[in-house]
Formats: structure tokens, sequence, C-alpha cells
């Protein structure tokens, strides 16, 4: 992760498994048919990367939909190809199973000409899209295409491709190296089991050892028409989504029944990446075919200080993925989801809030280490204090933790301050106390101090030892306060004390699942959102903690989450998206002023002002003006949907004039004003 602000280098896109087919050639324009829906996607997405204009585009096969030995297989080329001429730059091919025949796999018979890949439809492919294999560069970059069918099959042109990496690796040591490939090495983990879907072994350790001792910075794979990430040992290996159809095995992944047709066509599931290059880094952003946004940001791009999102929900699971390829209808397919993942890096997100709990999982353990290697943070919570078994694991993570929150009841924090300043003593984390609320209705449980309880604040600081004991305390906002405004009590309770606060803004809350208060409340949730961002951004020493990752609509609760319960983005994620790709590094000087149209949040930067306008209120009051000083009101600047991410060119005292107060049904939007 990088906090600079240098231009890339160069861009370029990659795509993978666009599966058109001989009807294709027949119906382009008639929209009537399966292979008509994957031709207009794949059109629009030729389109769209023109509009981008990238410097090469990559695409890692599976071109076609008919095996190598299809009737069909030469017209369905052809329909590509004539797709493909809209392409205004230099359009590059890999070999999918698809082109080429499948890889060898103990559930298929050796070298079959029905099924497996074979010389003779190599030689079909190469006839019709190019060499198998091949080398290109660009800015002191070399690329690597390869065909990964060929792993393990023992024709005589794998060891040939062996020989050929190895040869291309070693006389190119002063170049940065990626290798565009169809299979994965894996999905999950380095020693699963071979499957369908990765690269089987002896291929998949030979395979990874030469990348390693070659320093190969980039992977990118397809086949599964998913979305995956694995860091390794200073390599990226991303796994694609398709450009026109989702694998539906993989909708297993998600505890919701699948939509629009099983899974099969979501649009928010497809599309292509674009690839930043920088001088010393890549940044690879998932476009969603789905998503118009404009802006895009990414948690390896970070501008600044970010606001914590709370992962309440599990981030990091594995699902059974009951596949009908190969052999894995008889076994078990354990695979990890990471489409929180995305999402998160998506909206440019890097600290997270996590249980204790995780760093006790092995397989979660790790991917904290793989994320903190990326310059990811972690708060963790535990209940009570550690004991050896947790102290062990935040010793182990020590590089990965920011801080960690103590949660207890008010009468057990005299006697954790002795404990609590032998663990402070011996880490490098920030420790807070956070106080547990268990509610009279027996359903729900509130935490965190309250600034406006003085009472309860002055027996906190009052307390002999907490300040040895911890750097501070956990704060809950209210619904009915804002996150400004509330941080402004924080720091009156807090002053002429070194104690510091961490903030947490809930979304979570008791909203009643009924139409009379659903706009009202999804609106508050994005204010909220939206003011807990521009806070955190603003004050880079505060931890300002969100809880509405992921919509929650079971039970009594309520929350309209970032995303939906496919990880799919929603309108709270492109608020997010579009502040974290606006805002400047530090923000200075919060203030608010509420107004007829919504509540007026004014920061000052380094090259004007920043305006965060959030409809209605949280705190709904009679009193407010709409009286801003003329030189401030009538500065002219860019008016920003924080939803759409569309522009357009205003002054604050038009906003104010004919923006229309009290519709619940606006965005918070963002005024910039340069000087």
């Amino acid at each position: 992760m990088s906090n600079d602000t240098e231009r890339p280098i160069f861009s370029f896109a990659i795509v993978a498994d666009s599966h058109l087919t001989r009807k294709e050639s027949l119906s382009f324009e008639s929209g009537e048919d399966y292979g008509s829906r994957l031709a207009a996607r794949y059109d629009d997405l030729v389109a769209r990367i023109n509009v981008m204009n990238p410097e090469f585009v990559v695409h890692l096969g599976d071109i076609t939909d008919p095996v190598p030995v299809s009737p069909d297989f030469a017209d369905s080329v052809r329909a590509f190809h004539k797709a493909s001429e809209a392409f205004s730059m230099p359009y590059h091919m890999v070999p999918g199973n698809h082109d080429v025949g499948e890889k060898i796999h103990p559930a298929l018979p050796s070298i079959n000409n029905q099924v497996s890949i074979t010389n003779e439809a190599i030689e079909q492919y190469e006839q019709h899209f190019g060499p198998q294999r091949y080398s290109f560069e660009h800015e002191s970059c070399l690329f690597l295409v390869i065909n990964t069918m060929l792993l393990n099959s023992g024709l005589e042109a794998e060891q040939t491709q062996w020989d050929w990496m190895l040869q291309e690796l070693s006389d190119n040591t002063d170049k940065r190296k990626f290798v565009f490939a169809h299979y994965p090495l894996y999905l999950s983990a380095r020693d699963e089991p071979d499957f369908y879907d990765n690269i089987d072994e002896p291929a998949r350790s030979r395979f990874i050892e030469l990348l390693e001792q070659h320093k190969v910075e980039g992977y990118y794979a397809g086949h599964v028409h998913n979305y995956f990430y694995n860091y390794l040992n200073g390599m990226h290996q991303f796994v694609l989504p398709s450009t026109g159809i989702i694998r539906t095995d993989y909708m297993e992944f998600f505890r919701t029944p699948p939509t629009r047709e099983m899974g099969s066509f979501d649009p928010a599931k497809l599309g292509f990446f674009w690839v930043d290059v920088y001088p010393e880094r890549h940044v690879p952003y998932l476009i969603r075919t789905s998503d118009e946004q404009p802006h895009r940001t990414h948690s390896w791009n970070s501008k600044g200080s970010s606001v914590t999102v709370d992962l309440r929900t599990p981030w990091c699971e594995e699902a059974d993925i009951a596949s009908a390829w190969g052999i894995e209808i008889f076994e078990r397919k354990q695979v990890r989801n990471d489409y929180p993942l995305a999402a998160l890096w998506e909206m440019g997100i890097t600290d997270l809030r996590i249980p204790i709990s995780d760093l006790l999982d092995p397989r979660v353990s790790d991917r904290v280490k793989q994320l903190s290697a990326l310059g990811h943070q972690f708060t963790v919570v535990m209940f009570g204090l550690p004991d050896e078994a947790r102290r062990a694991a935040l010793v182990d993570h020590a590089a990965a933790i920011e801080a960690v929150e103590v949660v207890a009841l008010f009468e057990q924090w005299q006697a954790f301050t002795a404990p609590l300043t032998e663990l402070r003593q011996t880490s490098d984390f920030e420790l807070y106390l956070n106080a547990v609320r268990p509610e009279v209705e027996g359903w729900t449980t509130h935490h965190g101090l309250h600034a406006d309880l003085a009472d309860e604040v002055d027996w906190v600081l009052s307390l002999a030892g907490l300040a040895e004991a911890v750097d501070g305390f956990v704060f809950g906002i209210r619904r009915d306060q804002s996150p400004v405004e509330g941080y402004a009590t924080v720091q009156q309770c807090l002053s002429g004390t070194n104690f510091k606060a961490l903030l947490h803004v809930p979304c979570v809350d008791m909203f009643w699942a009924v139409e009379s208060n659903k706009e009202v409340a999804e609106r508050d949730e994005l204010n909220r959102v939206a003011e807990a961002i521009l806070l955190a951004r603003a004050n880079p020493n505060l931890a300002v903690v969100i809880d509405n990752f992921i919509e929650l609509d079971r039970g009594y609760c309520r929350c309209f989450g970032l995303v939906d319960r496919l990880y799919n983005p929603k309108q709270g994620s492109r608020v997010v998206t579009t502040l974290n790709a606006l805002l400047p590094g530090q923000p200075r000087n919060v203030s608010s002023q509420q107004t007829s149209v919504g509540r007026v949040l004014s920061t000052e930067c380094d090259d004007g002002m920043v305006l965060l306008i959030v409809p209605g209120s949280s705190s709904e009051s009679s009193e407010y003006s709409d009286a801003f000083p003329g030189e401030f009101a009538d500065r002219p600047g860019k008016l920003v949907d924080l939803v759409s991410g569309i522009k357009k060119s205003t002054t604050l005292r038009e906003v104010i004039t004919k923006r229309p107060g009290g519709d619940a049904s606006l965005s918070p939007v963002l005024l910039l004003v340069n000087d």
C-alpha cells in the first residue's frame, strides 16, 4: 500500500472467459438468445475499454465456448475476431481450456482427442489466435503469456515451455515481470488439493518456485469466473471474473438464495480488471459490468487515513463448493470467499476491526498476516482480559495490530488496571477500554462510553491507575447524534487528559423493517457513513469505526449496509468509494452548520475547501441558518453526488437554494471549492 499520489507510468486492461459461441455470428444484434447476451456484454466491454484507452488489453483465455473439436469452433472464432476488431489498442491472447482442450485430470482420459489438450488442438489455436506462449515488453516490464493446460500433460511442448520460461525470466532480471495464464496456481492455499480450478501437482510447486526465484510481481488467471486473490512472497495472484457469465457453483459462498438466473448473469460479478503500473508497484481495479461509478479508488492507493470497518460478519470464511466438474462431485472442495476483500478494496478501506477469535483461527490468521504485508491495519476486539493463547496471538500478529479493545463491564475496570498496565508496557499497539452495556430489553447490547453522560465519564477519569493501563476509551456515538458533533463532545470530555478516543459510529440499529421509515433510515445511514469518513480523514490520529459493512435484515435489526448479501456494491459502498477517491489527503478544521437542506460540514485543504452536505439530520432541529459569508457561499465549485459520482458546477448558495429540504431520497453530496 502507498500514500503517494504519483501518476501511473501506464495502464492496461485484462479480460477473461468471454465464451463467445457460434450463435453470436448469426445474432449479434438480435438479442434473442443466450449467445447474444454474451455477445452484447462483450460489445459493451470493448466500447468501455476503448473509452478508458489502456496501452494494451490481455484476454486470459476461454475465448470461445465450443471445445476445439466442435464443428462450430471456427465460426465462433470468426465471431470473436469480428467483435474484437473495435479494440483500438494491441490485444494479447492467452489459451484457455475451451481453446486448446482440458488439462490432464485423474477423472479424464489421458490425452484424448475429444476432451484433453492435444498437439492438434494447439496447432488449431495457433492458426486462429497466434502463439500459445510468448512474451512482450512495455516500459521496462516483461509480460509472459503461457499455456497452463500443458502443465503435467507430458507432451513435448510442456518441457519446451518450461525451458522457454526459465530462459525468458533469466534473460530479463532487470525487468519487472508479470505472467498471464488461464489456470490459477491455487484459489485459497498453496497446499490445497488438486481440483478442476487449479494447477495440479507436481507442476504447481515447480511453477511457484520458478516464479518466486525470479521475483514475478503479478500472476493473473481466469477459468473460475469468480474473484480470488492471494499474496505469495511479494507476488500478487489474481483470479478474474468473466466478462459475461459467472460459475454458479460458487454461489455457495453466499447466505442468500441465488438470483438473476441462479446467479449466472449477476452483473455485479462480471467485469474486467484495470491495472495502473507505477514505478515500484501496480494497482489492479475490479471494474464491474453493472457499475457506472466514474471514480476509482483502491486500498493499495490510499491518500490518507480511512474509516475503520467493523467486520462483525465472517469476512474470510470458506464454503464447500459442490461442483459438477471432474472428481469434485465425489469429494469436498473447500474454497475461501474473497468477495468481501474485493468489496473492501473497491472502497479504499485500509483499517479493519476484527474479533480476537480471528487470530486464533489458522486460516484467518494467515490472511491477516497477508493483508498486513499489504499495509492493512487491524483493531482487535476481545471480551475480558486475554488468556495465554490470546496473548500469544497478539504477539504473533503484532505487526498487523494498530489497537486492541478490551471490552468489560464497568464493575470490572478497576480490577483490570494492573494486568492491562503490564500488557501495555510489553506491547506496541494502543490499548482501549470499551464499556459493554447489556440492555434491559434483553435482545441487544450497546457498547462504548457516552460523552453526554457526564457522571459516567467523570467516574471513569477518576479511576486510579487508568492512565498507565490504557491509551484511551471507546466512545459510542448514538443514532441521535451526528459523528462530528459527538466527537466535539468527546474532545471536551477528555480535555486536560492524555487519554485518546476511539469512536464507534453504529449504523446497525433497531430500525423496524417497515416502509414508513425505510427511506429515512437509509438516508441517515448514508449520512453517518459519509460524515464518519470525513471525520477520520480530517483527524489522522483518530480511529473512527463504522459497523454496516454488509446489509443486515434478520430478526429485529435493520441495516442497509455498504454491500448486499452477495457482497455487491450498494449506495453506501459508492459513497465510501467516491469520498476516498476525491477527499484530499488531510482536510482540516471541520465545522458544522444546520441549514434548511441539511447539515453542511466544511473543511479546509491546501488548495481550497471541501464541503459535505448531508440531507436532513439524525438530530433534526427546527433551528437552522442558510446564511454564509458571501465570499464563501458564492465561490464556484464542483458538486459531486456521492452515490452516482456525477459532477456539476455550482456554488454553495445555489445548492441551498435549489436542493429540496427534507427529501429522504436525496444522497449526500460533496462540494469541492478550489482557491
